[in-house]
């Protein structure tokens, strides 16, 4: 079977590095709006959280908020804008409850950063690099989350 000239242009386009950087850029963008929304939830639970564990998830929003700039300013190299934060289904009725969503998140968010690392090693091994840092960084923020959740009483309700 032979491809015509026309189909021959769209495979090539197709499977060329610019579809595959677009491509990345776009999985970038929604996990920078994912970042975003994981931010957000963190605030809002912060907000709610005694004491104790409030200013640790405080400090665990401003360093992913450190991360949504750097993801911004990959994607701005690029003239790509970030996509909006989905909004959360549901909190949770109490603190634990909250931050064991909050650390379903932070997990998603760390894997879906190594995926992407692994992707861009082909295409930019500097952007790749910049997000396994990001990734390793949150696995350590996972653990941090998972401390400040096991202060929190499963039982009670706010």
């Amino acid at each position: 079977m032979q491809v015509t000239g026309t189909g021959m242009g769209f495979l090539r386009r197709l499977f060329s590095p610019a579809s595959v950087r677009a491509e990345l850029l776009e999985e970038l963008a929604v996990l920078s709006g994912r970042n975003q929304g994981l931010i957000d939830r963190l605030k809002r639970h912060a907000a709610l959280a005694p004491s104790n564990i409030k200013t640790g998830i405080e400090a665990i929003a401003d360093k992913e908020t450190a991360h949504v700039k750097v993801i911004h300013s990959i994607l701005a190299d690029h003239n790509v804008w970030a996509k909006l934060p989905e909004a959360a289904l549901h909190d949770g009725s109490n603190n634990w409850a909250r931050l064991s969503g909050d650390l379903g998140v932070i997990g998603a968010v760390a894997a879906a950063l190594r995926i992407n690392a692994m992707k861009w090693e082909s295409v930019d091994e500097a952007v790749a690099e910049k997000l396994l840092q990001l990734a390793i960084e949150d696995d350590n923020r996972e653990g941090e989350l998972r401390k400040l959740a096991l202060k929190c009483d499963a039982l009670a309700l706010d």
